[in-house]
């Protein structure tokens, strides 16, 4: 079952040229590493693809897929060999929107990839008419978007305090901890408990099984939302642990990768975390946030640590989620010590008005500096 409204649909004939695609992998320093179940990052290497129209106009989409497939099977090498070999020796054939979305259909998994491709696609169909796909969904929008910040993991409560009360100063409209088994000491629960801000949450990124239902109640009884408590596939877990222990608030993400996922674990989630990347692209992602709009299912925007590109995606699409207190979609300046758009994503008061990301434009030569690789096809 379709949940795409007709003004979707009916843009899915739009016609598109595509003369080349460039794949550049890029690599932005971070100020500071970031800790989390799956590991530590020092800085944030992403693929980004540059659809490139017979008309000379230029499409960008991030793949945000890490280097490693630490988070999911899909990872910078393998979707560049992905999108080479498989999609674009037929992507060249297509001639509609619908028909780019038929050549991705036929690759099973790599969403990452394919979100990739449609998100350049619409850009340049964007920078070409004025108008992409998120600009004919009829949906009321804010002019500024509210934001929330991932912390990442701490190695003790005092450098937990300090940062939580960095992040209220700054005006975070949430405050998200990696949490992991190990992670349940003492000092973090007293950091914890001093805090005031009204809006907490964990995200332990899959890193619970059955062995660590003690560690994993001690975070349950705060009464905050667990992100992605269990590895996808393993929703069954919830069940176990809530026959003995507290009911958990929980949060999908890594779980939900599809419409058919969300429709299945409804009963089991209080709030998905839709990452568009994850769910394959902006029509999944429309589809996916209709259906939480007629069921009322409480949705938010997170990301993958996106350059300003991908960022700026995510918050063009977060703008649409009204009722939601917060997305995962932190200021540049948060994390990198350079970004790619000529006007870097900058917050003010917990907000991020539309102007940073409505029609952002790339700084070439920041892009050139940062640049790895670069491969043409053809």
């Amino acid at each position: 079952m379709s949940y795409l409204p007709k003004a979707i649909t009916q843009f899915l004939n739009t016609s598109i040229s595509l003369a080349k695609l460039e794949l550049v992998v890029i690599d932005l320093p971070q100020f500071k590493p970031f800790r989390s179940a799956i590991g530590v990052r020092d800085s944030r290497k992403a693929l980004i693809v540059k659809w490139h129209t017979s008309d000379g106009v230029i499409g960008y989409g991030e793949c945000s897929c890490r280097p490693d497939p630490f988070y999911s099977h899909e990872f910078i090498d393998g979707a560049i060999q992905v999108i080479k070999e498989f999609i674009f020796p037929v992507l060249k054939n297509a001639d509609t929107y619908y028909k780019v979305l038929a050549v991705l259909s036929k690759i099973r998994g790599w969403n990452f990839t394919k979100a990739a491709i449609e998100f350049a696609m619409n850009d340049a169909i964007r920078r070409t008419s004025g108008k992409g796909i998120l600009d004919v969904w009829e949906r009321p929008r804010l002019n500024k978007v509210p934001v929330g910040i991932s912390m990442g993991l701490f190695e003790d409560g005092t450098s937990m305090s300090k940062s939580i009360e960095e992040a209220e100063k700054d005006c975070y409209k949430r405050l998200k901890f990696k949490i992991n088994p190990a992670y349940a000491s003492p000092s973090i629960f007293k950091s914890l408990a001093a805090s005031t801000h009204p809006n907490l949450s964990f995200d332990a990124n899959g890193s619970f099984t059955e062995n660590d239902f003690g560690s994993l109640q001690q975070f349950a009884e705060l009464g905050y939302m667990i992100e992605q408590p269990f590895a996808p596939g393993s929703a069954y877990l919830q069940h176990e642990f809530e026959k003995k222990h507290s009911k958990l608030f929980v949060c999908f993400d890594e779980e939900i990768e599809t419409l058919g996922q969300l429709i299945e674990q409804k009963k089991n989630q209080t709030e998905l975390n839709i990452k568009p990347a994850r769910v394959g692209g902006l029509c999944n992602t429309i589809g996916m946030m209709e259906y939480c709009f007629v069921t009322n299912i409480s949705a938010w925007i997170g990301g993958m640590f996106e350059t300003g590109i991908g960022r700026a995606q995510n918050l063009q699409i977060a703008s649409f989620l009204t009722e939601a207190k917060a997305h995962d979609q932190s200021p540049s300046n948060r994390y990198f010590k350079k970004d790619v758009l000529q006007k870097p994503i900058e917050m003010e008061d917990g907000f991020i008005k539309a102007n940073f990301f409505m029609n952002p434009e790339i700084d070439e030569n920041a892009f050139d500096e940062l640049t790895e690789s670069t491969l043409f096809l053809p």
